[in-house]
């Protein structure tokens, strides 16, 4: 016979023919939503504020946000967020309305760091809320120094776990309001978001954290970037719309100088150019950094003489070549290709060097420039 064992429970279990869903079987039902950041199965759900509303005007979520109304005063608004509790699973909060707060007076001889914080207090686990409710926005007050610190700390999953005033409970922070010996508060937000599963986490100011299970995605609202986790533990970025670059042509032989260097004219689109910015004829500016391919080819009426095409700026310079090409001897195509690191605003143009004694012009089969930016991995 096979040895069996107990699981713990189901949601809507029915013991002794009543139907009864206790407070720990709710939680566990939460744990089957948020991502879990412990190496555990249903040990530790990513905690912080649900981020449910954008705020465009502000470029940024509304939920519990913090802001100071009127000297140590500040208002937080309305929102929910989710803290871990070790064994206990996550504890769901909300407000449903904007709550006021007020700071301690304005220390006498060195700032102080405050924290706003969710705290939420659980009777079962022998906590104590001041008023009796057990979820509550409060001020922990810091201790006053020429270079303060914050009070509490929060743990890996982003929840206090410890406080410095009596009732026990947990929490996760919302904001740090330093308080000047003047009475003014510099505010910085330290909201976190919390991760569902197979969604996008949208990442709050307090997102700092690398933590993240395979598979799962997140959205960074200040830099417009998207990112997948794999299964190193690596977050990518996810690549949208069109790739960077374009390709181009000439449509006309181009005359060479004589043993010297002619920019060439790629006029007719191949491949539409994007994200850099081409002036029509033989110049293109890059749009942002990062590392570009390019490639340009040419071939000669007649066999070359030590001929080789180049990639460099506006004006052609030995000791300014973005990319050398290799010098070619004989009758043939002449080519560059390689990939360099380039900045945004750089210029950059396609220079034939001839080493022929007297001018010559290209066959039918006219110069092409391609040029393409290569997307980071991560």
């Amino acid at each position: 016979m096979p040895t069996n064992a107990a699981a713990t429970g189901f949601w809507s279990a029915m013991p002794g023919g009543s139907r009864a869903n206790n407070a720990r079987q709710g939680r566990a039902l939460l744990q089957g939503v948020y991502q879990n950041n412990d190496a555990t199965p249903m040990n530790g759900t990513r905690s912080g504020v649900v981020p449910t509303t954008w705020d465009a005007a502000n470029t940024r979520f509304a939920d519990l946000l913090v802001t100071v109304t009127s000297g140590l005063t500040m208002s937080v608004a309305p929102g929910s967020a989710v803290a871990h509790r070790s064994g206990q699973g996550p504890y769901e909060g909300w407000l449903l309305a904007a709550a006021s707060v007020t700071c301690d007076p304005a220390p006498a001889s060195n700032p102080r760091n405050d924290l706003v914080v969710m705290r939420w207090y659980d009777s079962t686990q022998g906590d104590t809320s001041p008023d009796g409710n057990p979820c509550r926005i409060e001020i922990i007050t810091g201790t006053p120094g020429a270079v303060p610190v914050d009070p509490i700390t929060a743990n890996s999953l982003g929840v206090y776990t410890s406080f410095p005033t009596t009732g026990g409970g947990i929490g996760i922070p919302l904001a740090r309001a330093q308080v000047s010996t003047g009475g003014v508060i510099t505010l910085t937000r330290l909201r976190r978001s919390v991760g569902v599963i197979g969604a996008t986490r949208a990442l709050m100011e307090g997102d700092s954290d690398t933590a993240g299970n395979v598979g799962d995605t997140r959205y960074n609202p200040a830099t417009d970037t998207f990112e997948v986790r794999d299964s190193a533990g690596n977050w990518r970025k996810i690549r949208f719309g069109s790739d960077i670059g374009g390709e181009w042509r000439a449509n006309a032989a181009q005359s060479l100088t004589n043993g010297g260097a002619v920019r060439l004219n790629f006029p007719t689109a191949v491949v539409a150019g994007n994200g850099i910015t081409f002036n029509g004829t033989n110049t293109w500016t890059i749009g942002s950094d990062g590392v570009y391919s390019f490639f340009a080819q040419a071939r000669k009426t007649v066999a070359a003489a030590q001929d080789a095409m180049h990639i460099t700026g506006t004006t052609y310079s030995d000791s300014t070549l973005i990319l050398p090409g290799s010098s070619v001897s004989g009758y043939g195509d002449v080519h560059v290709s390689g990939s360099v690191y380039l900045t945004a605003g750089t210029q950059v143009c396609a220079w034939y060097y001839s080493g022929s004694a007297t001018a010559n012009s290209y066959t039918t089969r006219y110069p092409m420039f391609k040029i393409w930016k290569q997307q980071a991995a991560a």
